[in-house]
């Protein structure tokens, strides 16, 4: 895969996470062959199971979850595959976005942990759930969510609008859901972004902040998954107001090109 320039480089290591504390310890295993994306480059692992990568600022390091491991949760549930690189943070919004990361650290490493993964497996799927105030959020959790306890999902994906331009119905949507107890991947909606911004590259700070990378892939099972971003935000130059269409960026469409030369024949 071709590199692009970028201000620096980004190292560290996947391993398998035995003890599930996050961190990599003495005698834990590193996984090689493991692939690992800025974005638009994806790189693999060594046999030391390193990678390096170029990474930019306002850019975002993940890891493309392989089958038979599943990545850390956070206590609602959400996927931790990635790591945002904003040293200054987001801007000031009328929702909060990434707080300041900083330097880049030394190494930003991925922790595994080992998973079955059968062929056949059921996935949750929610469309447009757009809660637009903790009221209606309260009718998913008291209508919706109790008719899945117990389900024998793998996961849950929410395909876009997750909110109904009120954003802050972010998290405790995700914490009405994370009652099923299963991972729960999240796309991005067009009522799901920051409407507030004059730059479409901070449309979506507080999804970021939330969620992490707006476009990615994972595998589960024999199945590759790959969720993109189309929604292109924009200022109308006759009204002044904010606005969108559907389209995909070059490096995002450079990152699915590079993404799917690595899926195998026999993968769906």
């Amino acid at each position: 895969m071709g590199v692009a320039s970028a201000d620096e480089l980004a190292r560290g290591v996947v391993f398998v996470d035995q003890n599930q504390n996050g961190v990599l310890d003495a005698g834990e295993q590193r996984l090689s062959g493991i692939r690992v994306s800025n974005g638009r480059e994806i790189v693999f692992t060594g046999g030391d199971g390193s990678y390096e990568i170029p990474l930019a600022v306002d850019q975002t390091v993940f890891v493309i979850k392989p089958r038979g491991f599943r990545t850390p949760l956070s206590k609602d549930g959400l996927p931790r595959f990635f790591y945002t690189h904003k040293p200054e943070g987001s801007p000031q919004l009328r929702f909060p976005g990434v707080a300041p990361t900083g330097p880049l650290p030394t190494a930003i490493n991925f922790p595994l942990v080992p998973q079955n993964e059968p062929e056949q497996f059921r996935a949750i799927l929610f469309g447009d759930p757009q809660p637009r105030n903790l009221q209606e959020v309260r009718y998913i959790a008291a209508d919706v969510i109790p008719e899945l306890v117990g389900t024998d999902a793998a996961f849950g994906v929410t395909l876009g609008d997750i909110a109904f331009d009120d954003l802050s119905t972010f998290q405790p949507l995700n914490q009405a859901i994370s009652v099923l107890g299963i991972p729960w991947y999240n796309v991005l909606g067009n009522h799901d972004i920051n409407f507030d911004v004059t730059d479409r590259k901070f449309s979506t700070e507080t999804f970021q902040s939330v969620y992490g990378p707006t476009y990615y892939s994972y595998d589960y099972g024999q199945v590759h998954f790959v969720v993109m971003d189309n929604i292109n935000y924009f200022i109308d130059p006759t009204t002044a107001k904010g606005k969108y269409n559907g389209l995909f960026g070059e490096r995002q469409l450079e990152f699915l090109k590079n993404d799917l030369a690595l899926v195998p024949n026999d993968s769906l």
